[in-house]
């Protein structure tokens, strides 16, 4: 008859370890969901950023092509750095694109300005920013009490490149 106690307290403690781990599942899970999320947001946010610097630093090297004798020379560097721009962010999603280039990469600023150091020589500047919130937010968030926001993400990605001339 023992044999048959042991049995019974054994099956019986087994069922309520399959209760404790379904409830400890259920409690993870969340957990583990907001953390994967974060991560892929996270990392898209970082696409996002080594993208545009590629892509300003890109398009102030395409200005160094340009002749400096040529006439209109400011506004053929302006042309040339944002068509490269575009041209560098062409497998990003339209939408996305357009908040960072504009209309053919109308957002895309560009500057020349004499060298500090040597007199002859011109530096272009490029500044790009990506805004992810507006017109509206790339990512979901949660807000969740007693933390905020979840995942925080910045409101502005900005890249600057530049080169001499």
């Amino acid at each position: 008859m023992t044999a048959s106690r042991y049995g019974e307290k054994a099956l019986s403690s087994r069922a309520g370890q399959r209760g404790g781990a379904a409830l400890e599942f259920a409690l993870i899970l969340p957990l583990l969901i907001l953390l994967t999320y974060g991560m892929i947001v996270y990392a898209y946010i970082y696409v996002i950023q080594e993208s545009i610097n590629f892509a300003a630093q890109e398009a102030a090297e395409a200005a160094v092509a340009v002749d400096p004798t040529i006439q209109n020379y400011a506004e053929v560097v302006t042309t040339q750095s944002r068509a490269s721009a575009v041209q560098v962010l062409s497998w990003m999603p339209a939408a996305q694109r357009q908040r960072v280039l504009g209309n053919n990469g109308s957002q895309v600023q560009v500057s020349i300005s004499p060298s500090a150091t040597t007199p002859d020589q011109n530096i272009v500047t490029v500044v790009m920013t990506f805004t992810m919130n507006t017109p509206s937010p790339l990512f979901m968030q949660l807000n969740l009490p007693f933390i905020g926001e979840t995942p925080p993400v910045p409101n502005l990605l900005s890249a600057t490149g530049v080169a001499t001339l």
